[in-house]
């Protein structure tokens, strides 16, 4: 039988004239068009490249090694000979090899080790459009080397779904290619789940449909590994003989990957049950029914746990199209979308990059190491958001891998290249170092081993990782089982690790210090060291962040912990991994470093400050004690406006002078705003309590004597001499009437002035009394409330003429008949005010 020759051939001359031509290329092709498979062996024929190396970049191991193992096999060669792969754990190159298929993290670590790629012609970028953090950083050290160092290197991005045109807006000099796909038709139909929280079981019943009725190979994807599991557990009880059941994650062995997209024995189908990993690259051989959730999990770096949570999410469209594309890779399928056509309408065209919502920390050391100082000297696809930038910088700083200036100091240099976290590259060498000062033999075995179990999925789940969140545990499993097969993976790492300080290997895992466990932990996390605090399983962090251990979890009863690993629950920090540590050897091997302050304290049951010499590691405080030294007036003042601050400014006393002071002061700023007096809100007024409170409280050691400020002196501070005199003329605190008697004038910011007097100290007045600016037509008639002899209210006006003149006759004549001995006279406008009886005027 003939094979059909790949879509991506009808291009190839235009292709290779394009790469002859010009240094960037763009290529969209769709699944099957043979852009991984078909392409890179015409490379391999082209003259300009026969002394030169080709890198192929692929997002995932098991596509890095698929794809080579079948090109080799193509050109009828073993693996390692002209085609060859590089992986984290695995590598088949020689001498001979031309065509290196490599993760794009191998390819960060090859171009650091050699900037000007000196023995390479072409980089090729397959599946750029996933835009991963290691795309974007070893395309970005790549264009750098071509455009500074290296005009004759070749780059070229490939993509199923690539969004071209806003690709070449960042690249002016690239050229754009596009290849058809092979097109076997595939019927897509919709199944949306009614209830959204029982999707999975609404997954397992189309699959039960699907391995009832169809006859070839089925590809599920699913978001997560528990996801996986918990179909394969429902379907493998009822999978027809003549089927296989096979998962396919990123976290299986790389034999195991491999068995789920070999092809089966003759009468045999398989169903596989996958994350995207499945999405592109790799051909599963048989597949024609691609089963889709929709949904996939993305790790999103949290800033409260310093750690990647993943969360579940819809798939954007092009990701869906290229679930779909599984399907009709080798004859016409069919994909049923657990969702409704509607749900896909709505979704995005494209994922968002990792790069802004990922953890910056591994970038930015290759980004220093590089030899620039920020993410725009760069020439990257997308940058980050730059709080996001400017706070990794300044971590990375704080774990003394670079200085000040961004440069790496001899502690980065030692921990650049490392392939693990910046924080565990710092915690093996540091351990390396203490082994020797320390004579602690195993320390950096440990360190290492640690890094490997820390990078990795947690090795306990279920019941037991909830109720023992002590790493010691792990290790020990670990160390137990050292040979077992599913372990493997760890040693390997870890003897990788060990390489790169030149220890070649691990041994005596029996004798490893597991009790420095948590040592090392402060090493990789000095923020997250923690102290118990007085309620049971409550932590308090360097960092000032509250940590909380289930009350089931022996580390619940430690004085100090180093946490590795925390998730939110219920809106706290809860502590998934952790060690107990010894906090005065911290100190002693100079781990960390305490400090000795001076803590000011208020005791709210004898309402007095004391001051407390206190050894503090961050927000920790190791020890304290009573401090004899005198206090300082600022430190005191400081403290009050602390506790204002907290309580308002109701902790004050204010007396009636003052309150009447701010209430003629408000409503001078309401009324008479042309002269630009202060803000005395309470909200203004806690803001600028330095300005007119703090002054006149340094002295004061208890609330006694707080109590006793002067507080309309501190206010009156904010003014300056014009200004109260005019607040005096203004809105004056009295109304003197033709007697003499001094009236309070009583201010808000709700109505008139009001002013209470008694009505016969009024006779003669025939102009109500105002206060107010009068220059700037402000002023405000006083609401007057009339008295009568015995200082009861008979009448409110605020027109004393229009009083005088209408309603006066009704209140005289009632006056007269209760107050029958004063004086009230017919034409009060023009009598003479009195405060006496007839028979003494």
């Amino acid at each position: 039988m003939s094979v059909s020759p790949l879509p991506i051939e009808n291009i190839k001359a235009e292709f290779l004239d394009a790469l002859t031509q010009h240094q960037t290329l763009v290529l969209s092709a769709p699944p099957g068009a043979g852009k991984s498979t078909g392409l890179p062996l015409w490379l391999l024929a082209l003259g300009q490249f026969k002394d030169k190396k080709i890198y192929l970049l692929q997002p995932r191991r098991l596509a890095a090694k698929t794809v080579a193992c079948f090109l080799a096999k193509q050109i009828g060669e073993p693996i390692g000979e002209t085609v060859g792969y590089r992986l984290k754990n695995e590598s088949r190159v020689s001498e001979n090899t031309r065509l290196e298929v490599i993760t794009e993290g191998i390819f960060t670590q090859i171009i650091q080790h050699d900037p000007e790629l000196a023995k390479c012609a072409l980089v090729i970028f397959d599946e750029f459009h996933e835009r991963s953090l290691h795309a974007d950083l070893a395309f970005a050290l790549a264009r750098d080397t071509q455009l500074g160092l290296r005009d004759d290197l070749k780059i070229l991005l490939m993509s199923a779904t690539l969004a071209t045109a806003e690709l070449l807006k960042q690249l002016p000099d690239a050229v754009s290619l596009a290849s058809e796909g092979r097109s076997f038709p595939i019927d897509v139909s919709y199944s949306p789940v009614k209830n959204s929280r029982l999707w999975r079981e609404h997954a397992v019943s189309i699959c039960k449909n699907a391995l009832s009725s169809h006859q070839g190979s089925i590809l599920v994807f699913l978001p997560g590994i528990a996801d996986i599991r918990f179909l394969a557990e429902k379907l493998v009880e009822l999978l027809p003989k003549h089927f296989l059941l096979c998962p396919l994650y990123g976290n299986l062995t790389l034999a195991e990957q491999q068995q789920a997209i070999s092809p089966t024995e003759q009468g045999l189908h398989k169903i596989v049950l996958a994350t995207n990993i499945a999405e592109t690259s790799l051909t599963i051989e048989g597949i024609d029914l691609v089963i889709d959730s929709g949904l996939e999990k993305v790790a999103i770096y949290d800033r409260q746990t310093l750690t990647n949570q993943l969360q579940q999410r819809n798939i954007s469209k092009a990701s869906a199209i290229q679930r779909m594309g599984r399907a009709g890779r080798m004859v016409a399928g069919k994909c049923i979308r657990l969702y409704s056509v509607e749900d896909f309408q709505r979704r995005n065209e494209q994922s968002t990059s990792e790069i802004q919502q990922a953890d910056l920390l591994p970038m930015v050391i290759e980004v220093a190491r590089w030899g620039v100082k920020q993410f725009n000297e760069l020439p990257l696809i997308e940058l980050p958001a730059k709080l996001l930038e400017t706070q990794a910088w300044h971590e990375l700083q704080k774990l003394q891998i670079l200085d000040d200036k961004r440069n790496l100091t001899p502690l980065g240099k030692n921990v650049a290249g490392f392939a693990c976290h910046p924080r565990f590259a710092k915690m093996i060498v540091r351990a390396a170092a203490l082994e020797k000062k320390h004579q602690c033999l195993g320390l950096t075995n440990l360190a290492a081993l640690l890094a490997s179990l820390l990078e990795d999925r947690d090795i306990f789940r279920g019941e037991r990782a909830f109720t023992d969140c002590d790493l010691r545990h792990r290790l020990s499993e670990l160390i137990q089982h050292s040979t077992s097969k599913k372990y493997q993976s760890f040693f390997l790492q870890t003897k990788k690790h060990l390489q790169k300080i030149n220890k070649v290997s691990l041994t005596n895992l029996l004798r490893l210090p597991l009790e420095l466990t948590g040592l090392l932990l402060a090493l990789a996390y000095p923020e997250r060291i923690a102290k118990q605090r007085a309620q049971y399983g409550h932590f308090l962090a360097e960092n000032g962040k509250g940590l909380i251990i289930n009350e089931q979890d022996a580390l619940a009863s430690e004085d100090y912990i180093v946490a590795a690993n925390l998730a939110e629950y219920q809106q706290k920090l809860q502590v998934r991994l952790a060690a107990p540590v010894d906090i005065e050897q911290l100190i002693g091997w100079e781990i960390i470093a305490k400090k000795q302050i001076k803590q000011l304290n208020y005791d709210s049951k004898t309402q007095r400050i004391s001051a407390k010499q206190q050894m503090v590691f961050g927000a920790i405080v190791l020890s304290e004690q009573p401090s004899n030294e005198q206090i300082s007036d600022e430190a005191l003042a400081t403290l009050w406006q602390q506790q204002i601050e907290r309580y308002g400014l109701s902790y004050l006393h204010w007396r009636e002078g003052d309150q009447k002071l701010l209430s003629r002061w408000r409503w001078i700023n309401q009324t008479q705003s042309q002269l630009n007096f202060p803000n005395v809100e309470e909200s203004a007024l806690l803001q600028d309590l330095a300005l007119w409170l703090v002054p006149f409280i340094g002295a004061i050691k208890n609330k006694n004597q707080l109590d006793k400020v002067n507080l309309s002196s501190a206010l009156l501070s904010l003014l300056d001499y014009n200004q109260q005199k005019t607040l005096a003329r203004i809105a004056p605190e009295h109304f003197v009437g033709p007697t003499g008697r001094r009236c309070p004038i009583r201010y808000s910011v709700e109505q008139a002035p009001i002013v209470s007097m008694p009505m016969q100290e009024l006779y003669g007045v025939s102009v109500t009394p105002k206060v107010g600016d009068d220059q700037h037509n402000s002023d405000v008639s006083l609401i007057i409330e009339l008295l009568s002899p015995a200082k009861r209210p008979i009448q409110v006006t605020q027109d004393l003429i229009a009083f005088w003149q209408g309603s006066y006759k009704e209140v005289q004549k009632e006056m007269k008949a209760k107050y029958p001995k004063h004086f009230w006279p017919d034409d009060p406008a023009n009598a003479k005010a009195t405060n006496r009886v007839k028979k003494y005027m």
